[in-house]
């Protein structure tokens, strides 16, 4: 026996079968249970979305001589499943089109059914049909002999005559949803033995676009180049996809302007037959997915995005370039169908983003009252030093990371008196509380945190992030453990800055918005830290490392944070007011 498609092989024989389309199952349903059966029916919808079976299925309950309808096990539902049923008559309208074929068509519907209750027309794509030929068949369709019922499908039913629409019963087939597809595809996977993994199925049922029909289409392709256990993986290589992780890279280099390294990406897409056209759009549902999540905060509604994917992806980018993005790749996609190879304006869209250039803003901000200096008490001896060629193996690294410089906004601070009575005041930060963070220090983690650092500049053009950012965005991290961080900057008044007591609470909700975890943190001019770790991995190979515990900042600790100093026109003014109607504000 010849080879069937698995479309073919398991077409539902049943109304329970039918994957979606719950409107139209229990509607015929229910027509069918009171015997009131419409003359001509009209189904209409896109490909692949049960039209034909559908119609099958009612031609088999119509004329079914079981209880249930259609039973599968009488003589008449036996052969119309077989299609060789005498008085189910399937018409190819795109091959019988003619008057000539619809006059013939005419003059046989008179003569009465052989073996069951109704001759059964179903007329497939009839929209091919010339508007000569559904005129000759108007008066039929309109007063057909009790015996005979007409089931059109169609895909365009625009094409098709108001007159002609207006005596049909119609149905409108929808596309099935991703859940429909993939509870159908787990049925036949489980008869046919196959392995496959959820996300693989996931990602036919997307391509299928609300098709079982295609859908089963691509599970019998992918199964065949893999039948053993078809993975993701294995669907990304058959239709020449890309990851969604690497779709979401890809977002990142272009957040950077970084059009070296995209361009060099979509070559080797390009290397790998990436299908562009669909990879425009991908890229157009993920950026929707970051907009919707921004404004809603409810990942419950997305269309692509898991919350794992939210978290790498949603603290870079803004609404504001995620909808600039839209308008280019979508700019992008309307062309394709005007040339032979898309990837052309693909590579021209992503020139667009890469070449987009931001509005210089000028901001004022008062600059923070800090002291100018700060002495570091450190254990390291002139004496002991490491030699440039030692191969010991440090622990804490400092990562490098190529990041495009963007335009970002200037900043103007203005100098305060009260800054310069405060140069000769000392912050003591304790050795022991850095190195304490050395020896728990994770790379993941440095990782991690550095790989966001960059997006803090994007902060400074919001006046209630800005001070916060002007104060970091200069700094790099060169250290990190679970809950702890350690952040070098050239300069000491950038250093005297962050590790002031006064900034400590601003900066740190600051930083768990950027970084997405809450961490103690302290700042160290980039030279005493170079000291610092050369003491570190001196300790490290005599096995005197300290033993790790508690984070602690003793310059901070040793201060009460929520304590505010107050003016004395406050003051007076609670004396005067009253304290519940007396509120205190910062000037900006």
């Amino acid at each position: 026996m010849a080879y069937k498609a698995l479309y073919r092989v398991y077409r539902p024989q049943t109304f329970d079968d039918v994957a979606g389309q719950e409107h139209i199952v229990t509607t015929l349903k229910h027509a069918i249970a009171e015997n009131k059966i419409a003359h001509a029916y009209l189904f209409c919808g896109p490909r692949g979305t049960g039209k034909t079976t559908i119609a099958k299925l009612l031609a088999k309950a119509v004329n079914c001589t079981g209880n249930s309808k259609p039973c599968n096990e009488c003589e008449n539902c036996k052969q119309i499943t077989q299609g060789i049923h005498p008085d189910v008559i399937e018409i190819d309208a795109a091959s019988n089109n003619g008057v000539d074929e619809v006059r013939d068509l005419i003059d046989k519907i008179n003569y009465a059914p052989t073996q069951s209750k109704y001759k059964v027309y179903i007329i497939d794509e009839v929209h091919m049909m010339t508007p000569g030929a559904f005129n000759a068949l108007l008066k039929t369709l309109e007063e057909p002999p009790e015996h005979v019922i007409f089931i059109m499908a169609t895909t365009e039913v625009h094409k098709i005559l108001p007159t002609i629409i207006s005596r049909c019963q119609r149905f409108d087939f929808t596309k099935l949803s991703n859940e429909d597809i993939v509870k159908r595809m787990k049925v036949i996977v489980d008869k046919e033995s196959f392995i496959c993994d959820d996300d693989a199925l996931q990602l036919i049922a997307k391509l299928a676009d609300g098709g079982m029909r295609d859908a089963l289409s691509i599970l019998e392709q992918c199964v065949a180049y893999n039948d053993q256990h078809l993975t993701l993986e294995d669907v990304n290589t058959v239709y020449g996809l890309i990851s969604l992780e690497k779709k979401i890279d890809l977002i990142k280099v272009l957040l950077t302007r970084n059009m070296k390294k995209a361009l060099q990406l979509l070559d080797q897409m390009k290397t790998k037959g990436v299908d562009i056209k669909r990879l425009t759009l991908d890229l157009v549902d993920i950026l929707k997915d970051i907009i919707i999540y921004r404004n809603t905060n409810d990942e419950s509604i997305l269309f692509v995005l898991s919350k794992s994917y939210l978290d790498s992806i949603v603290p870079y980018i803004s609404c504001e370039e995620a909808f600039s993005m839209i308008d280019i790749l979508m700019d992008a996609s309307e062309k394709y169908a005007k040339v032979i190879n898309p990837s052309i304006y693909f590579e021209l869209a992503i020139l667009k983003i890469c070449n987009q250039v931001k509005e210089e803003k000028v901001v004022e901000v008062e600059r923070v009252k800090v002291p100018d200096q700060v002495v570091l008490e450190t254990q390291v001896s002139e004496k002991q030093e490491i030699e440039d060629n030692d191969t010991v193996e440090e622990v804490v690294e400092t990562y490098v990371e190529e990041v495009i410089d963007e335009e970002v906004p200037t900043f103007e601070f203005e100098q305060t008196e009260d800054v310069e009575q405060q140069v000769n005041d000392d912050i003591i930060v304790d050795n022991a509380d850095i190195m304490n963070i050395l020896v728990q220090a994770q790379r993941s983690i440095l990782e991690n945190i550095q790989e966001r650092w960059p997006i803090i500049k994007r902060y400074l053009a919001n006046l209630n992030t800005a001070k916060s950012a002007a104060m970091l965005c200069d700094g790099t991290p060169v250290a990190a453990c679970p809950g702890g961080l350690v952040i070098s900057f050239e300069h000491q008044p950038a250093v005297n800055a962050v590790n002031y007591y006064k900034n400590y609470k601003q900066l740190s909700t600051f930083l768990k918005e950027v970084l997405g975890d809450e961490y103690r943190f302290v700042a160290i001019q980039s030279d005493a830290f170079k000291e610092m770790r050369k003491q570190f991995i001196l300790l490290k190979r005599q096995n005197q490392l300290p033993k790790p515990h508690e984070l602690t900042l003793k310059h901070i600790d040793s201060h009460d944070l929520d304590h505010e100093d107050v003016s004395e026109a406050y003051t007076y003014a609670i004396d005067l007011f009253g304290s519940d109607i007396t509120e205190y504000k910062e000037k900006k």
